[in-house]
């Protein structure tokens, strides 16, 4: 009850002061940016230059063929300006350079569809169609984009010629080979003996909105709960009220524990202020409440600790960064599947994230939640009495 009765009093303290106010002004911008700036199912942007080497007959049968079953569309012809531009190509079976040199401008017309993405109809990619080799390689070179070349011989058989930037994957280069070294035949009946397990079936994909919700709530919610946590502890350093518990009956833990309330509180407000208009009734709001509170408080006890070490919070600025910092370092792995090394799965913001998605998504393994959180629970009370023992070493009267 003593307790309660703290933390309301805190409340009603930092609800009149300046912080308490920042992370509901950046949960309430994030809402605004994430609504009206980011589009959920953006159209592709890829863009590829193309020329069929084959006759009208046989063109008119790949493409009505694709049209037909509404993987594309055609859309108005576009003109474009070819400048002069020489440039080199390198042959990677044979190690050929040939080089190109156009000295001359002009304009050309382009025959123009695009590629539509098979479950929502977006638009994946536009290809513009060139009446020679030389037109698509000069589009090709001078905007940076692919070009590929499709001809088909006397005896009906396709060959492939793709000009590459050179900044593509290996997997993508790779694939290319594999799409048209193989029959399809071929391709389908090596898949079909690859065993996948699939995860959630049911679950429908996270659109460009939703997926930065996670990022949102962990990066800019639990880690904001850090600077705000020493943002109080050092202004009461600042009016004496460390201080007074040297000489009051008043326990230290009980500040610290009503001040990681305070900024629980925070962080609900400002979660709740993004996740519900954008996740709707998606989440599993229990899961993911438990889920928050738990990394909150471990987040918190961490700014609990560091600011034990400071007198004021611009002494304690280099390493304040300087830990948010490394700690955000796993949003480059969320948003880069590429890019996950070993050694970023031992960031506390790492499985924060991952459990934070799939509750978002509603998929969310309970068995896996219990588990972070009692990781994250102990991890806090771990920190929280590192900080009350070095807070009471550094009382003084």
């Amino acid at each position: 009850m003593k307790m309660f009765s703290s933390y309301l009093k805190e409340m009603k303290i930092a609800s009149r002061g300046f912080y308490f106010y920042i992370e509901i002004l950046v949960a309430v911008i994030l809402l605004l940016v994430v609504l009206f700036a980011i589009n959920p199912e953006p159209d592709g942007k890829q863009v590829e230059y193309l020329y069929y080497d084959m006759s009208d007959e046989v063109f008119d049968y790949l493409v009505d063929k694709d049209i037909t079953e509404g993987r594309a569309r055609w859309i108005d012809d576009t003109e474009f300006e070819l400048n002069p531009i020489a440039f080199e190509l390198k042959n990677e079976d044979t190690g050929k350079v040939v080089s190109y040199d156009f000295k001359d401008s002009k304009t050309v017309t382009a025959r123009t569809f695009v590629g539509l993405r098979e479950k929502t109809g977006k638009i994946g990619k536009t290809a513009h169609i060139l009446d020679s080799e030389e037109d698509a390689l000069r589009l090709s070179f001078q905007n940076g984009n692919v070009a590929a070349t499709t001809t088909v011989n006397e005896e009906g058989d396709f060959s492939y010629r793709y000009f590459l930037q050179g900044y593509e994957t290996d997997r993508y280069s790779n694939m290319l080979y594999v799409l048209h070294t193989y029959s399809q035949d071929e391709i389908d009946a090596q898949m079909d003996t690859q065993v996948i397990r699939e995860t959630g079936a049911n679950t429908v994909p996270m659109d460009n909105q939703e997926a930065v919700v996670p990022i949102f709530v962990v990066i800019a919610g639990a880690l904001m709960g850090i600077f705000i946590i020493m943002a109080y502890v050092f202004l009461d350093k600042d009016e004496g009220v460390i201080k007074a518990f040297a000489v009051t009956p008043s326990s230290i833990w009980n500040y610290l524990v009503t001040k990681i309330f305070v900024v629980m509180t925070t962080v609900i407000i400002s979660s709740t202020i993004i996740v519900i208009p954008i996740m709707k009734l998606r989440p599993n709001y229990l899961l993911f409440y438990l889920f928050l509170l738990v990394t909150t408080f471990a987040f918190s006890s961490l700014g609990l600790l560091i600011s034990s070490f400071f007198d004021t919070i611009s002494k304690a600025f280099g390493v304040l960064y300087t830990i948010m910092i490394t700690l955000a370092l796993p949003a480059f792995s969320y948003y880069i599947s590429s890019f996950d090394p070993v050694w970023l799965r031992f960031f506390p913001t790492y499985p924060a994230l991952q459990v934070m998605k799939d509750l978002l998504m509603g998929q969310g393994d309970i068995a896996n939640v219990i588990l972070y959180s009692l990781v994250f629970l102990v991890s806090g009370i771990l920190l929280l009495a590192m900080a009350n023992s070095r807070f009471k070493k550094t009382l003084t009267v």
